[in-house]
């Protein structure tokens, strides 16, 4: 009996270890994240204008803009997490005629969390319960209220569709088990992305 109920508790025990070993990666089939950053933007204008007067003609633009950004990944595998980006933007100055917008995008995105594909294949510890590492892709659109000046359309404004799609990468570490730091790179929902993950 005794012999009995070691092995019983050794096994209790076991898988005990396993389930919080599984808990502890950064990321996993059922993570659900949330992340909140700043940075910057380039997205494609959908729109024309005259700019300077009525011989200047541009028929496609790609300002360069300050984001504040909201995105969320959900896992629908193990390496591999599906989600959304949206938040709000914009930039003043005058370049051509152009002198600024507000920007609201909106897209999904889908990751490939290859570190924790690493962290499987080895029997090192790299530190893979806070240290998640993706790349990706992102598409989407939305719109953008823009202000002209020019002679045709003095203070003219403008509501007119934008579209954005690109490649990425990014960096979470996890300072506490669900609080981290993240920042990406890429060209789409964002050229430079920084700020805080949460896990739900």
């Amino acid at each position: 009996k005794m012999k009995k109920k070691i092995n019983t508790f050794i096994t209790i025990l076991a898988l005990m270890l396993t389930v919080n070993s599984t808990q502890a990666q950064a990321w996993e089939k059922n993570t659900k994240v949330l992340s909140f950053g700043f940075g910057a933007s380039q997205f494609f204008h959908l729109d024309n204008y005259y700019y300077g007067n009525s011989n200047n003609f541009r028929s496609w633009y790609w300002p360069l803009t300050g984001q504040i950004n909201f995105q969320g990944e959900f896992g629908i595998h193990k390496y591999v997490g599906l989600g959304f980006t949206t938040g709000i933007g914009g930039r003043g100055g005058a370049l051509n005629g152009y002198n600024g917008e507000i920007n609201a995008p909106i897209g999904m995105l889908v990751n490939f969390h290859f570190y924790q594909l690493i962290a499987d294949k080895t029997v090192k510890n790299i530190h893979a319960d806070k240290l998640d590492i993706y790349a990706g892709a992102n598409i989407g659109s939305g719109i953008a209220a823009t202000f002209y000046r020019n002679s045709n359309n003095p203070d003219a404004l403008r509501i007119i569709p934008i579209a954005f799609g690109g490649l990425h990468a990014g960096i979470r570490y996890y300072f506490k088990p669900k609080v981290g730091v993240n920042a990406e790179i890429g060209f789409g929902k964002s050229l430079v992305n920084a700020g805080f993950v949460f896990k739900l």
